[in-house]
């Protein structure tokens, strides 16, 4: 965050206007970091900082940035065997007493000669004692590329700009992995706000400018929160700025290449989080992190979402807890409305967790991957039963363009699995051969071809039905179904004789 007075920026129709650092400033960029060598005095650095600001003109800009490669420097004072203070002292006794206060440039140096025999040291080190602890070098300096330092630029001035907001007002539909970070900062940093969700998730938090007294600390942490937003990868910002009446500020993801990189990998939790994905039973899809969740007027992040075909349910574990902690989370799960599986140690307020009225997983130390999966086959079930009928009716209403369609395809439309699927039958006009659905006409035509050219193997077969259009992975399985036999000689299906009865 920059000073306010280097606000840059302009009100326009109501709207504030920032005035952000783009690449045209690159060179003014360049000779700022220029100026930052080790070893140098802050007041050399001051002195060309002062000229560049002259050249440049855009006084906002240029002490805006110098301010942040300021806090990239580290300066100390001179090292110095004497006391500066006590330095002085002797120097303006010797002054006082022998020149009445005031010394000439000539009678300077005799002060100082009598003053270093006083103490004695030579005069060259008492000069350099004398104002030492006013004296900053600059002993170590993070030079950014200039390119960065412009991006750290912009993020400063957002942040300063919302320092004087009213109300801040953030949709997102970035993954719940980007999100998580940023509501974890909201509590950290003690800031007030609402969450709901449409499309997008959209959180309302009140700016400092909203609250009577600590706005400064206040702001602060508003400040600190902005990177949190800016390195997401979907977020719309509109804010009330207090000015002498309320401006809007808006800035989107639209806008992300102006401000600094961030790159994040996914941190576990606990150890319990770590182990999950591996336990889980073949069949369904894990996803860490999915997409926060609505809770009253609250947001909950679950540790990971679970999908097979259809069903999608999200998984919250609570491991280490408090008391205090439990409370807390049971009130945001219980208002949950999408499908959630709490898996909780066994020994977590039970009596509380369960009136939460979700599905519950309870564990000793660890999670049992056998209870896991049977857990999940329960509400697979509970799924089906609740889904079957409706599946049924999706099926009678498909329509399958064609003689033939992948088992494959069909579990994906339906997002059923292959059990499933010969439990609720085929469409109409249609059978299930092998991992095809074929139409009832095809296999009437099948037949009456295989009866006229009566192949003698399997081999022949199956280019009776690449003829017809038919797959010939169906070759092992269409005897049965139009009354032939099949003679296996060896392994190799090819050679599988056809017998006619």
């Amino acid at each position: 965050m920059l000073p306010s007075q280097l606000l840059r920026g302009k009100v326009v129709g109501g709207k504030l206007i920032l005035k952000w650092a783009l690449g045209s400033e690159l060179e003014l960029a360049e000779d700022l970091i220029r100026i930052f060598k080790v070893g140098r005095e802050l007041k050399e650095i001051e002195e060309e900082e002062e000229e560049i600001e002259e050249y440049y003109s855009d006084y906002k800009l240029v002490r805006g940035l110098y301010i942040l490669l300021l806090r990239k420097g580290r300066f100390e004072r001179p090292k110095s065997s004497l006391d500066p203070l006590e330095a002085r002292r002797r120097v303006y006794r010797i002054v006082n007493r022998d020149y009445h206060g005031f010394v000439s440039y000539e009678e300077r140096a005799d002060a100082i000669r009598r003053a270093a025999e006083e103490i004695g040291v030579n005069e060259e080190e008492l000069e350099r004692a004398l104002w030492a602890d006013f004296e900053l070098k600059l002993v170590e300096f993070n030079a950014p590329e200039p390119e960065e330092l412009l991006k750290e630029y912009n993020l400063a001035l957002l942040q300063t700009a919302l320092f004087k907001s009213s109300r801040m007002h953030l949709l997102t539909s970035s993954s719940g992995g980007e999100v998580k970070p940023l509501l974890r900062a909201l509590k950290g940093l003690g800031l007030m706000y609402t969450a709901s969700r449409r499309d997008k998730l959209e959180l309302t938090i009140d700016g400092p400018a909203s609250i009577l007294k600590l706005t400064t600390k206040y702001g602060v942490a508003m400040a600190k929160l902005v990177p949190f937003i800016v390195r997401m990868s979907d977020w719309y910002l509109r804010a009330d700025i207090v000015r002498r009446k309320i401006v809007r500020l808006e800035v989107s993801h639209r806008m992300r290449d102006i401000f600094p990189e961030y790159e994040g990998g996914i941190d576990y939790d606990s150890s319990l989080e770590r182990e999950f994905p591996q336990m889980c039973p073949q069949g369904w899809k894990v996803y860490r992190e999915p997409e926060p969740l609505v809770s009253g007027s609250s947001v909950i992040i679950p540790d990971f979402m679970l999908e097979k075909g259809r069903i999608r349910i999200y998984v919250e574990i609570m491991g280490f807890w408090t008391p205090e902690y439990v409370e807390r989370k049971i009130e945001k799960l219980k208002d949950v409305k999408e499908p959630l599986l709490i898996i909780a140690r066994r020994d977590l307020m039970c009596s509380r967790v369960e009136k939460i009225r979700k599905d519950i997983l309870y564990f000793e130390r660890k999670i049992d991957p056998v209870e896991l999966a049977r857990k999940l086959k329960e509400i697979e079930e509970r799924y089906w039963s609740d889904e079957r009928d409706r599946i049924r009716e999706e099926l009678a209403e498909l329509r399958i363009d064609g003689k033939f369609l992948e088992v494959d395809k069909l579990k994906s439309i339906l997002g059923i699995s292959e059990a499933q699927l010969r439990e609720i039958c085929c469409p109409e006009g249609f059978e299930l051969i092998g991992s095809y659905l074929i139409s009832e006409e095809a296999i009437s035509s099948l037949r009456e071809e295989v009866m006229k050219r009566r192949p003698l193997k399997v081999r022949e077969l199956k280019g009776i039905l690449a003829d017809m259009g038919l797959p010939p992975e169906i070759a092992t399985y269409v005897p049965g179904r139009i009354g032939i036999g099949v003679s296996w000689s060896s392994l190799d299906e090819d050679e599988a004789y056809l017998v006619y009865t």
